[in-house]
């Protein structure tokens, strides 16, 4: 069977496991400069970043360098991401992707030849502008071809295969590490060619969202690539149904242009501006519990401030970085048994201990033991966080968002993750070096604060369509509304079910007891 005539969860998984791939390379480059920190070829090629053989105040220079170096691919990351507000309601979701893989692959290429700090830095912030529209796109697509009930796991693959990203460049740094010569890292950057590579030959043959072609008013083929996606033929009830529902959406927010539903920070019946905070806080939230400060200076913790050798310090984090993987497993299996709003309070919650037992433990580097027992809490916080707080925040911001202006929400939710993940990234080896274990009680607090925040704020969307989470705000009347209304809200209705009209208000009388 050729992959064009690929039909219902078959072809869900196809996309899932297809957008999962650009999550990859996305953990892969995330992590692959963890390996190059302290490698004496690398630092031999860009002397500028050195903080190995540096003291002083020549060594405080080269740690903003060398933030600088790993945080700008952060930054073109939001840059991609907030470029999808142009082109991805323009393009669509699968030509936006190959978009996507063609500026990485430039930007690969750069990195490979690199020769210069500028030429590093301008190939990492290309490779990120690419990176940013895959995950502006790759979570609202996969979001929008899933039935509800799936959803979660399908978008869960993501993380798993961003997370495998991450311990693959690990391994590889750890294997080229015993080798010699400048292929050490040249060869680390060039290897994610393979996986754009596949990418780029898979996804032409990807169907467009059909979400987005009713947006479009192009209903016959939304009516034919929703039958395909639930291996129906095209004249069945069920998928004229889903058409009509999602219409039906798209027409009640067309009937509110008066009140600017085009503008993602309206303050309109569609609460417009209450989803798109929901969207961007929860990436915020992810990045200033401070996971990525592990992913992205592991070995400079482990081999500088630990003491352990380079092999060694490079062993430990790729297993941390299997760690990372395998709690992304594990949401896979939990996403849809316990929901979105539980696992990310419980992740959370973890990862507030996790930081506040490293800051303590290090606090007295003299005392060995103790500070290597705080590596236990960095496999701990490595293995929860993802459980609940890595892929599904982007799956969340697709969720809640309305279909007019789903791309805006999403990709002002991962720009928002990218900016918060630069400054990290930027700020971690100045503070390391300034204000040493202090830096994880900043984390503790901040991780501690998300709990209360989504504990309030978040509602849960788990097994519900995208229009049943439209009618959730709808129902809603305050910031506080959406956890009760989505508690008590009934699951399996929509749009059609009220006549064609705006859903039944519930009876204010059971709000106020629910």
């Amino acid at each position: 069977m050729g992959v064009r005539n690929i039909r219902g969860e078959g072809l869900q998984r196809m996309i899932a496991v297809l957008g999962a791939v650009a999550f990859l390379v996305q953990g892969y480059n995330q992590s692959m400069m963890n390996g190059f920190t302290t490698l004496p070829t690398f630092l031999a090629a860009i002397p500028e970043v050195d903080t190995v053989n540096t003291t002083g105040s020549q060594k405080s220079h080269n740690a903003t360098i060398l933030g600088l170096v790993v945080a700008i691919f952060e930054a073109g990351s939001a840059l991609g991401a907030l470029s999808c507000l142009v082109v991805g309601d323009r393009l669509g979701r699968p030509k936006t992707m190959l978009l996507a893989g063609i500026v990485c692959v430039i930007g690969v290429v750069i990195q490979a030849s690199t020769y210069s700090l500028g030429q590093i830095l301008a190939g990492r912030i290309i490779v990120g502008l690419g990176i940013g529209l895959y995950t502006g796109t790759v979570p609202m697509y996969v979001s929008e071809t899933a039935d509800a009930d799936k959803r979660g796991r399908l978008v869960a693959v993501e993380g798993v295969f961003a997370l495998s990203g991450l311990a693959i460049a690990s391994w590889v740094n750890f294997g080229m590490y015993h080798t010699t010569g400048p292929v050490t890292w040249r060869f680390p950057i060039a290897l994610q060619l393979v996986f754009i590579a596949i990418l780029l030959g898979l996804t032409p043959f990807l169907p467009e969202s059909p979400r987005w072609l009713v947006k479009k008013e192009r209903l016959e083929e939304a009516t034919a690539v929703m039958a395909r996606l639930m291996g129906r033929a095209g004249d069945d009830a069920e998928v004229a149904r889903e058409i009509a529902v999602i219409h039906a959406a798209v027409q009640r927010d067309a009937g509110h242009r008066h009140q600017y539903s085009a503008n993602p920070f309206s303050m309109n019946e569609n609460r417009h501006l209450h989803r798109l905070l929901l969207a961007v806080t929860i990436t915020m939230i992810t990045q200033m519990t401070g996971i990525n400060v592990i992913a992205f200076y592991s070995v400079s913790i482990f081999e500088g401030t630990l003491g352990y050798s380079g092999s060694s310090a490079r062993i430990f984090s790729a297993c941390l970085q299997v760690t990372l993987a395998l709690g992304g497993l594990t949401a896979i299996f939990t996403v849809e048994r316990f929901g979105r709003r539980r696992l990310m309070i419980f992740s959370t919650a973890c990862i507030c201990v996790a930081q506040a037992a490293v800051a303590g433990l290090s606090s007295d580097l003299q005392n060995v033991g103790s500070a290597r027992a705080a590596i236990f809490f960095y496999f701990l916080a490595m293995y929860t966080l993802p459980i609940g707080m890595f892929i599904i925040p982007f799956m969340y911001g697709a969720e809640v968002a309305p279909l007019g202006i789903r791309h805006k929400v999403t990709a002002m939710g991962a720009a928002t993750s990218w900016l918060f993940n630069f400054m990290v990234a930027e700020v971690t080896p100045v503070a390391f070096t300034n204000i040493q274990w202090r830096y994880n009680i900043v984390y503790a607090a901040t991780s501690a604060a998300g709990c209360l925040v989504i504990y309030l704020f978040y509602p849960e969307t788990r097994g519900r369509t995208l229009e049943e989470i439209d009618e959730i705000f709808l129902q809603s009347k305050s910031p506080f509304d959406p956890v009760r209304v989505a508690r008590i809200l009934p699951v399996g209705i929509d749009a059609l079910d009220a006549g064609g009209d705006s859903m039944k208000k519930l009876d204010a009388s059971h709000l106020e007891k629910a």
